[in-house]
Order: C-alpha cells, then sequence, then structure tokens
C-alpha cells in the first residue's frame, strides 16, 4: 500500500489560498433593455438573493460600471449598435458582456468586439441563460471563484470551469513526470487546491480540521490512477497516452463529486472522508 501523498501544510497553504480567492471582490451589474434587465435579475439570482446593489439596472450604458466588476448589458437586435457605440466611448472599469436576445431559436455563439467587449447572441430561454451564466465564468477570470461564492446562478458553471483547467494541469503533470508515482503528490495537490476552491465558493467555512476532510476528497484519484497503473502494465506501448487519460478522468472525477458534495451540504463527517480516502490507497 503506497504512503498517502497528500502534504497536509501545502493543503492548508492550499485552503487560504481558496479562502482568499473567494473573499475577493466580485460583482455583476446588469444594464440595457428593462424588460431584460428583470428577466435576468430573477435568473441571476435563482439559488440564493442577489446582494442589494450588485445585479441592478443602470440608467444606460453611459454610465458604464459604477464599480469594479463584470457588467452584463442585455439588449434587442435593433439596439445593440447604439449601445455597442455607448460601450466603447465609456471608460468601463471591467469586463463587458453584451447579450444580445434573438429571439426563440437563436444557436448561442460568443465572439469578441472591438475594445474587447464579449458579444453573446442568445434566446430568452433556459439553454440561454445557461450559456449566458458560463460566459460570466469564462469572462470573470481570476475573479471567478469570488463570483460563484456570490451568485449561486452561476456557481456550477466556475466549479465546471475549475474543473476543466485542473484536469488539464494534471494531463500537463502526467507527461512530464516520466518516473511512475513521482507525479502524484503534484496532482493530489492540484486536487486539493481545486476541491477546496469549490468548497470556498460553495460558502464552507473551513477550518484546519475540514482543510484535511476537503482535501482527503482528492485521494479519491487514487483509484482512477491505480486503474491506469494496470492499464499501463497491460499496455505498455500506450503508457503516455494512458497516463493523460487517466489523469484527466481522475481530476475531472474528483472535480464533479466535490459538486454534488457540497450541493447536498457537505453531510460527510472528517472521520468518514478520511477513512473512505484511506480505502482508495493503492
Amino acid at each position: 500500500m503506497a504512503k498517502l501523498s497528500l502534504n497536509i501544510a501545502k493543503s492548508l497553504k492550499a485552503l487560504r489560498e481558496a479562502s482568499a480567492s473567494a473573499g475577493e471582490y466580485a460583482s455583476i451589474v446588469l444594464a440595457g433593455d428593462q424588460a431584460l434587465v428583470e428577466r435576468a435579475r430573477e435568473r441571476f439570482a435563482q439559488g440564493g438573493t442577489a446582494p442589494s446593489g450588485d445585479v441592478g439596472s443602470l440608467s444606460g450604458p453611459a454610465g458604464v460600471a459604477p464599480a469594479p466588476g463584470l457588467l452584463v448589458v442585455l439588449t434587442t437586435p435593433g439596439e445593440e449598435s447604439e449601445v455597442v457605440a455607448s460601450l466603447a466611448a465609456a471608460a468601463a472599469k471591467g469586463p463587458v458582456i453584451v447579450a444580445v436576445d434573438g429571439g426563440p431559436g437563436t444557436r448561442s455563439k460568443a465572439g469578441y468586439l472591438a475594445g474587447g467587449i464579449v458579444r453573446l447572441s442568445f434566446s430568452d430561454n433556459d439553454a440561454g441563460w445557461d450559456r449566458l451564466f458560463s460566459l460570466c465564468a469564462e469572462t470573470a477570470g481570476d475573479k471567478g471563484i469570488a463570483l460563484g461564492r456570490r451568485y449561486p446562478a452561476v456557481r456550477r458553471a466556475v466549479a465546471r470551469r475549475l474543473i476543466a483547467r485542473t484536469s488539464a494541469q494534471n494531463v500537463f503533470i502526467a507527461l512530464v513526470f516520466f518516473v511512475p508515482g513521482s507525479d502524484m503528490p503534484a496532482m493530489t495537490l492540484n486536487q486539493a487546491k481545486m476541491v477546496l476552491s469549490i468548497a470556498a465558493m460553495y460558502g464552507e467555512s473551513i477550518d484546519k480540521e475540514r482543510a484535511v476532510e476537503l482535501a482527503g476528497l482528492a485521494v479519491l484519484g487514487f483509484g482512477f490512477r491505480g486503474l491506469g497503473r494496470l492499464l499501463v502494465r497491460a499496455l505498455p506501448g500506450l503508457a503516455i497516452v494512458l497516463r493523460m487519460v487517466t489523469a484527466y478522468s481522475a481530476t475531472t472525477a474528483v472535480g464533479l463529486g466535490a459538486i454534488a458534495y457540497f450541493e447536498k451540504g457537505a453531510p460527510a463527517s472528517t472521520s468518514k472522508v478520511i477513512a473512505l480516502a484511506g480505502s482508495m490507497r493503492h
């Protein structure tokens, strides 16, 4: 049985970093067509109450971004040109998304306009709003975790983006570490950072004991990596490919498991999680 490759000191450092990211200021400001703004306010408030003053309508694009944050301007094709011209003339203090409601049947498609403005064609339906939430997560960049913490509607989109990024990082780690098993500490720490960031996004209050519990979820990926090692021994000619696939799959599974765990209210106790993690060592 291999030694658990989870450095508690580094995990606590990851906890501090995750908490700091979640605690940053992040806001969404809605502007544009009043009817669309009202619908957007309702959509962004799903799963929780939108903080007062953060999600609301502005008098118009001329008053762009009274505070740093993500500005979402909702408009129609007939008013789009005027809105974009106003935005181009204004000095926005943060990223800007122009969401254009093209009516029923419009396929969601995003692109960039002059000045770094992100334009989204969408339809006023569940799929359209989900695409807008995902675009908010993409556009927020490093503020994504803080944005997800404050706005439950975009939380899952931010978490999935974090999972995809961490999974890609672990694929790279699998490529550069050639000695079998040498990649496990780095991968496990990456998974721990991911889980702790998701925990912070879901509003978990995490002390040192809780940090051990949550970081221990990353060890669940050991089951996948154990299977990967068996496959590598059986198919040595595909070793590199199998290591990449295992790294991606294990990290993605841990991340999706963390989302499910926190959406259920993190019901497991520390002892149960650590026992489960220990049972999956290889």
